[in-house]
């Protein structure tokens, strides 16, 4: 009851305006094409925080239907529809599963146990074709035994036990030569991992993927190491948002060329996790990825846009100040709303991004009214503007409903002419919206009127 009671809490803490700007920028139906249905199983789940359970449960089951976890299966059923007895192929696969367990656990008993065993361990080298030939003489353990091991792998992944799914096609990876089914126990093992949360484990067979798809002498086409890559893009979100470091880490892997060009090509919906763990850094290795960055948002900005990927356009791009207020409005709530995002602290998140609108705006302008400040930042409280400001590097004193800025000195003769020129051609561009009636860039008689010379931004 008290679960419940949690769970309806949970829901309704979203208003209206919000589930509908959460729905508007969901990624589910773009990352299912890239994931197994287990792991899209996470993401459904998480979908109750805007959909109505009645909805999660139906596409939950949807899921789980043609899966071996017979048990939730039913339970998904019972729930959808209660009172109502088992469809009897439902009866029948229940029977069909429990019988294959019995029989695969039957044939691989003993060669686990022989793998198992000291002297075994004992003998066992870095050299497969050696490992093969001692296991066959020595113990009749041959290619035949050592296919079960992945079948019975496959087998316990789709019934959900991962752990047992993991050790078995470990196992297997450390005595078959089979490329294609080391690659699949591969992709299975990190999926097991994943769902484990071993995310040490996770990230370990994450690399160990990277290494056969990024390998100069990768079996298969240019196309089919472009979905290869695509789908290790996808299942690192998993590994990344949970480990230690992980965002560095993805910032780095989805920063070189290869994978760069490969969520250019394939997905650029995985640009809003790029972005979120560029802002989500510290302050010195953002800037330096900031260009980088703002350059891909930009290069997108035709086929894919959302509150992050428009926060960097509207603050780099375009200068677009007036619609930032709006923009971060969206930005906090798919911080709390999307599946990876939402596991991060997004009371840093947020204060990072707060800390980078006001880092801007303190580039171009010398003084602002603290209303259009609060606008800008989307928040209500003058105290809140004291606290982003003491981040600053610059002196910031308010006085008379303004928010005056003192730029601190700038190293380089060449910085301070590269963000005067910044500043100058921020300046034009509102010339220009206001000259065109372009309200969205030009500046409110107010601003006008507390503006100073315009100082800079830097990407």
């Amino acid at each position: 009851m008290a679960e419940v009671q949690e769970q309806e809490e949970q829901l309704i803490k979203f208003t209206d305006e919000q589930i509908a700007i959460a729905k508007k920028y969901d990624l589910t139906e773009n990352v299912m094409p890239f994931l197994d249905r287990h792991l899209i199983y996470l993401l459904v789940d998480n979908l109750e925080l805007i959909y109505s359970s009645e909805e999660v449960e139906s596409l939950e089951y949807q899921l789980v239907k043609d899966t071996n976890m017979i048990r939730f299966i039913k339970e998904k059923y019972s729930n959808l529809y209660p009172g109502k007895e088992f469809p009897a192929e439902l009866l029948e696969k229940e029977n069909f599963v429990n019988e294959e367990l019995v029989k695969l656990n039957s044939t691989t008993k003993k060669t686990l146990e022989i793998l198992s065993s000291q002297e075994v361990q004992q003998n066992l080298k870095q050299d497969k074709t050696y490992n093969r030939e001692y296991l066959s003489s020595k113990h009749d353990i041959d290619d035949s035994k050592i296919l079960e091991l992945y079948n019975f792998g496959k087998f316990q992944y789709n019934r959900g036990d991962y752990v047992m799914a993991s050790d078995l096609l470990n196992n297997f990876r450390l005595l078959s030569t089979n490329q294609d089914l080391n690659l699949s126990a591969t992709w299975g093992k990190l999926s097991s991992e994943i769902i484990s949360m071993s995310w040490n484990d996770a990230l370990e067979e994450l690399n160990k993927l990277r290494e056969i798809i990024d390998n100069r002498h990768f079996k298969g086409t240019p196309l089919d190491q472009l979905n290869k890559r695509t789908w290790l893009i996808h299942f690192s979100l998993f590994v990344f948002f949970n480990s230690d470091n992980g965002l560095e880490s993805l910032v780095d892997l989805f920063f070189s060329s290869s994978y760069l060009s490969t969520i250019q090509a394939s997905c650029p919906w995985i640009l809003r996790y790029l972005v979120v763990a560029v802002l989500n850094s510290k302050p010195q290795q953002r800037q330096k990825r900031l260009k980088d960055l703002v350059k891909a948002v930009q290069i997108e900005s035709y086929e894919y846009s959302d509150p992050f990927t428009n926060l960097i356009n509207a603050l780099y791009v375009d200068f677009d100040f007036e619609k930032i207020g709006s923009i971060f409005k969206e930005v906090k709530v798919l911080a709390e709303t999307d599946f990876f995002i939402g596991n991060l602290p997004s009371t840093e998140l947020i204060k990072n991004i707060e800390t980078l609108i006001f880092e801007v705006v303190s580039k171009v302008y010398k003084a602002l009214p603290v209303e259009e400040l609060k606008t800008f930042l989307n928040i209500e409280s003058d105290d809140e503007i004291v606290s982003i400001a003491s981040e600053s590097k610059d002196t910031i004193t308010v006085e008379n409903g303004a928010v005056n800025i003192k730029k601190a000195e700038t190293g380089s003769v060449y910085q301070q002419l590269y963000e005067k020129t910044k500043a100058f051609n921020f300046k034009t561009n509102q010339l220009l919206g206001n000259a065109f009636g372009n309200t969205s860039t030009g500046s409110s008689s107010t601003r006008q009127h507390q503006q100073s010379q315009p100082q800079s931004q830097e990407a």
